[in-house]
């Protein structure tokens, strides 16, 4: 009798504290956000979004456009900063008919060959065959010529990669289920399904595993620490990489909102495209107008020394922020489906 009692306690009490735990992911007491801008802003981009995006160097921004949950097919763009912010959409060459090819682009990076500067951009993609990264080079030209396809059976529903050589990188695994009523189950009950996976040219192998949503990912300078999103738990953590190309966590710290995509400036620091009110931007009717964040991470040491807000806006300027980087006083910030926007940064905090 007592045994059975103290059973309803415990499952009443994990279920009361799930429920706060979950209602505090959603940040349900939260409205609206408080405007915050670095400079002048202005948007370069009206509709499409740019998921994803990264600094390739000389002012440019490449960025992926089109993400959708309908698998429809997405472009590749890029902002050229030392021309007006001009927004381009890039050619591709020797693209293949098959279907599916680019559906909803997602997460991006690129690797350069230091003994021919080739620069190479990697893709994921959403096609209904399954996950896939297609590979790119990046011409000087800026144009794409298609190389090839890369798919795994242990691409589930993955988010965000990190090349760390030619057809390497390490890729995270948002959530076990692609199918939409699995998948939003896998969110609503806080399975740990996620986790981080490596892939070593041939084949992918699991790295990291029993994270909550794991999202952006990026490496230090270095190349000694991966850093990667835990969107849901709100974390950002650091794994200390081996010569195997393991990973072990070495610690984690508590951001206080959304975290998407993750880039690292030149000094190291890291801009991370945040969500500042979660309920917003998983609706699933679209109605609503999910506020953009953008925090600058400093790092010391591949270590967090300070997070500070550099832009925060209630989502009529920038509705779902998802990645930012920051080139040479400017600050780049995406989005999930709507704007690209330019911001000039007039100070920041040493």
């Amino acid at each position: 009798m007592f045994s059975s009692f103290f059973v309803t306690v415990s499952l009443f009490a994990s279920g009361i504290y799930y429920v706060i735990q979950y209602r505090a992911w959603l940040d349900l007491d939260k409205e609206n956000v408080l405007n915050v801008v670095p400079g002048n802003c202005k948007a370069v981009l009206e509709d499409g979004g740019s998921e994803d995006l990264t600094h390739v160097g000389d002012g440019i921004i490449l960025m992926s456009t089109g993400f959708a949950f309908d698998g429809s097919k997405g472009q590749i763009k890029a902002v050229d900063l030392n021309n007006g912010d001009k927004v381009m959409t890039l050619n591709i060459s020797n693209a293949p008919t098959k279907a599916g090819f680019l559906a909803a682009p997602h997460g991006i990076t690129t690797w350069r060959d230091t003994d021919t500067d080739e620069l190479f951009l990697y893709v994921l993609c959403h096609p209904a065959s399954g996950d896939s990264v297609e590979v790119f080079k990046v011409e000087k030209s800026l144009t794409l010529t298609y190389i090839k396809s890369i798919t795994d059976s242990n691409f589930d529903f993955m988010n965000d990669l990190v090349a760390v050589g030619k057809d390497k990188f390490y890729i995270t695994r948002f959530s076990r289920y692609r199918d939409f009523y699995k998948y939003n189950m896998e969110i609503f009950s806080g399975r740990r399904y996620g986790g981080i996976l490596y892939y070593d040219g041939k084949r992918a192998r699991e790295v990291a595993s029993g994270y909550y949503l794991p999202n952006g990912i990026n490496i230090s300078p270095d190349k000694r620490v991966v850093y990667v999103a835990e969107w849901g738990t709100k974390t950002l953590k650091g794994f200390k990489r081996d010569r195997s190309n393991n990973l072990m966590e070495i610690w984690s710290k508590y951001t206080g909102t959304g975290i998407d995509n993750i880039e690292v400036d030149e000094d190291g620091d890291l801009w991370i495209g945040s969500h500042p009110i979660t309920y917003k931007v998983i609706d699933p009717t679209l109605s609503l107008l999910p506020p953009g964040q953008v925090i600058r991470v400093k790092m010391d040491n591949n270590a967090v020394s300070d997070i500070e807000i550099i832009y925060q806006d209630d989502g009529t300027n920038c509705a779902g922020s998802t990645a930012a980087t920051y080139v040479a006083g400017k600050m780049i910030v995406g989005t999930v489906r709507e704007q690209t926007v330019v911001c000039e940064v007039k100070y920041l905090s040493k």
